[in-house]
């Protein structure tokens, strides 16, 4: 039998009144680590057992929440995502905790801890969904988990995906979705299970059948909750009820992947003297504020305005009144978001297929890397 170390470290959830924000896992003064071997085999819901040092010593963080961005970006295909998969390394010390604070009768309302990542500024989180079907004579998982943050009283942690068991549900689930014609995500290396729900088939008295749902919420649980959770709603899986006929999990993932970059190559008129400049970008980030940010002009003075106001009398303010934000899309119109009914019908009128109003775009539409040329106020070429 092979033999698994770990140490076990205690600390205390710090709160900050300030900024409602906190590291969940911000070390403390005093620790006691304990040192315990535990064997690394399967549990009754074939869900395994591997744990990793806490470091003690690892600088607290603030982090601020994700932003969804794929409502923005349109639709968006695993296989485009799967190239800004992380190695494993930088998963395993890629996950933090942040608790958030809200308006409630009672501070157990009003908290919640969600996982973020550790660098904010590189790394995004992405929300998954795989659905592992059930063999009612096999209910098992077959999933190999990893406590990366942990050992507290409070059961609190930070726990990943460590592996698949061979032969298990959940191989021949990630198989399946491997050979289906639509893509599906799989379960992977560095995800951590952040809920999922039992869906029970039943044998109904009338003419259609019952189905039953048990959720769990997982996010931010040790290992021993993390898998009491799991298998208590495996649990409902009993031979003693012969009127269930099918069971599925759904299993919502939380998955780190690297932000896709973006290059913008903004090119002036020659009545400005200014040479070719790049600039990067990531999803998510308006060109027009974009660009304004790093000091670029855009207050074309010879737009025509749609607010009434005379033509050169200063810009909108990103509404999409004023055309003065024009700019011309040379290469890469792909990668912006696409243009709404409004904006079709502002940039017409000048019968310019390429234009775009750079307050209505959005960089990296698909969550596609790539280049983007753009030509600044193409009134004064």
């Amino acid at each position: 039998m092979v033999q698994k170390f770990f140490l076990k470290t205690f600390e205390v959830l710090t709160l900050c009144a300030a900024c409602n924000l906190v590291d969940a896992f911000s070390p403390t003064l005093t620790h006691h680590p304990l040192l315990r071997t535990r064997p690394h085999t399967a549990n009754k819901y074939h869900i395994h057992r591997v744990r990793k040092c806490c470091d003690s010593r690892r600088n607290t963080q603030l982090h601020e929440q994700p932003i969804n961005i794929r409502n923005l970006l349109g639709p968006i295909s695993p296989s485009t995502l799967e190239k800004y998969n992380l190695p494993h390394d930088v998963l395993l010390d890629g996950w933090a905790a942040q608790v958030v604070t809200r308006t409630a009768k009672s501070l157990d309302e009003a908290t919640d801890v969600q996982l973020v990542p550790r660098n904010s500024k590189e790394h995004f989180v992405d929300t998954v969904k795989v659905e592992i079907p059930i063999p009612l004579d096999c209910p098992g998982l077959g999933i190999e988990l990893l406590e990366v943050e942990g050992g507290r009283e409070d059961g609190l942690g930070i726990v990943i995906v460590n592996g698949i068991v061979p032969n298990s549900n959940a191989e021949r689930a990630n198989v399946k979705s491997r050979r289906k014609e639509e893509e599906r995500d799989k379960l992977m290396y560095g995800d951590s299970i952040v809920a999922a729900e039992l869906v029970l088939g039943r044998i109904g008295s009338s003419v259609k059948d019952q189905t039953d749902v048990a959720s769990i919420r997982t996010e931010c649980l040790g290992y021993d909750s993390t898998v009491d959770a799991l298998g208590g709603m495996l649990s409902l899986l009993g031979n003693t009820d012969k009127s269930i006929k099918e069971a599925t999990v759904n299993l919502t993932l939380k998955r780190l992947r690297r932000r896709p970059l973006i290059e913008v190559t903004l090119h002036y008129p020659s009545s400005q003297g200014l040479p070719p400049e790049k600039i990067t970008l990531q999803p998510g980030d308006n060109l027009r504020l974009a660009m304004l940010q790093r000091g670029v002009k855009l207050n074309d003075p010879l737009a025509q305005r749609y607010d009434g106001k005379a033509t050169g009398s200063g810009n909108c303010g990103g509404g999409s009144l004023c055309r003065t934000c024009a700019v011309s899309i040379l290469r890469g119109g792909e990668l912006l978001s696409r243009p709404k009914q409004n904006e079709k019908m502002m940039i017409e009128g000048d019968n310019m297929p390429r234009w775009r109003l750079a307050c209505k775009s959005w960089v990296g539409y698909g969550m596609k890397e790539g280049e983007i040329v753009v030509q600044v106020n193409p009134r004064q070429w």
